[in-house]
């Protein structure tokens, strides 16, 4: 969980850079010069927000609230004083600034159980210049035309409009273009798997499947470490240990990662056409889905979602990886709908169910899908 959660941490970071939080904080110093401000949330946003940023130079904040705090005897958080929502009815603020990435949610908590008075102004910290806002909107109109040029579907394409971010529109447009090229040859499918947890090995099933069926060529399995984090060390050991366990079961494999530059640079050169995460909350930004759509679709397995790390599912960097999946393969209606509102991907066309048998349907689904 650690990892995920430096993940999530540094996806943060890089977030506040590329929106100019510091800009954002001089708007902010503008806009609530003399109020007093109450910031709510005491997550990882909230912690690369003040880690990154002296706050305090550009705001009067006199301190910080989350529901958390209600099972929580801490009176502090990161030196500021912490409240309980319940508290806020007895302070003087001015402001609420949301640091979570739910702000409607927020604002309609504190006002619905009247935690904040009416003249309070409940509003998010990261607050976007109408500027990057309109080249923002530019981009999604270009996404947008591009998915409709290429899928020449109207209608889905006005749902995605609503629906997608620019960047899940241009992942979903590369795998139309991938699509396209797969059904126009009769080759073998290129099929490519990422392994990072030994322990969860039913792909392994779905692996031999397609390794003795001549439609699809497979590569060996690529062993990647669940330390993805650049200040983490490889487990070397367990990384030994993974490849040995396939070794014994006569399955190629090959350890794929690359430990000068902290990536997978056999992924790239093995050119694949499908690529399977075992464990999308490993996922790296290098070999992404969305970096990866460029040539390949890309896809995960729930085997059984009872096993899920629903910690992990619902973060914000997790989320933001499976959105940009060609496909999640899950096998009854139960496990789609919980997998979807963790995920935060409903109506995507993400989610596939297939039967109980479900290496055996995923096969099938490739065969129909790849026209095979």
């Amino acid at each position: 969980m650690t990892s995920i959660i430096n993940e999530e941490y540094l996806s943060y970071v890089d977030y506040l850079k590329s929106v100019n939080f510091e800009k954002i904080l001089n708007n902010l110093k503008v806009k609530y010069a003399d109020k007093k401000v109450i910031l709510f949330g005491t997550g990882v946003l909230l912690d690369a927000i003040l880690d990154n940023y002296n706050v305090t130079e550009y705001l009067n904040i006199i301190g910080i609230s989350d529901k958390r705090a209600e099972e929580s005897n801490a009176t502090t958080y990161k030196d500021f004083n912490l409240y309980k929502p319940i508290a806020l009815r007895a302070l003087n603020f001015n402001v609420v600034l949301d640091t979570s990435v739910l702000f409607e949610k927020t604002a309609k908590y504190l006002r619905h159980n009247f935690f904040v008075k009416k003249s309070v102004e409940i509003a998010p910290i990261v607050q976007i210049p109408f500027a990057d806002k309109f080249n923002n909107f530019v981009e999604k109109q270009r996404a947008t035309f591009e998915y409709l040029r290429t899928s020449k579907n109207l209608f889905k394409t006005l749902g995605y409009y609503f629906l997608l971010s620019s960047q899940e529109l241009i992942s979903k447009t590369n795998y139309l273009k991938k699509l396209k090229k797969i059904k126009s040859t009769k080759e073998p499918v290129k099929v490519a798997f990422l392994c990072s947890d030994t322990q969860h090995t039913d792909f392994v099933g779905l692996y031999n499947l397609l390794y003795y069926d001549k439609d699809f060529k497979t590569f060996p399995i690529i062993i990647t470490p669940k330390q993805l984090l650049e200040s983490e060390p490889v487990n070397e050991e367990n990384m030994q240990r993974d490849v040995d366990l396939f070794n014994n079961f006569d399955t190629k494999v090959i350890d794929g990662w690359d430990r000068e530059t902290n990536t997978l640079p056999c992924i790239h050169a093995f050119k694949p056409d499908l690529i399977f995460y075992q464990k999308p909350i490993y996922i790296k930004d290098d070999f992404s889905p969305y970096v990866m759509s460029e040539q390949a679709l890309t896809f995960a397995i729930e085997y059984d979602t009872r096993n899920a790390d629903f910690t992990a599912l619902g973060s914000k960097y997790f989320r933001k990886q499976v959105s940009n999946l060609w496909k999640i393969f899950v096998n009854n209606e139960d496990d789609r709908k919980l997998y979807e509102e963790y995920t935060d991907i409903s109506h995507k066309d993400i989610v596939q169910v297939v039967n109980k048998n479900i290496n055996t349907a995923i096969v099938k689904y490739l065969k129909k899908t790849l026209k095979r």
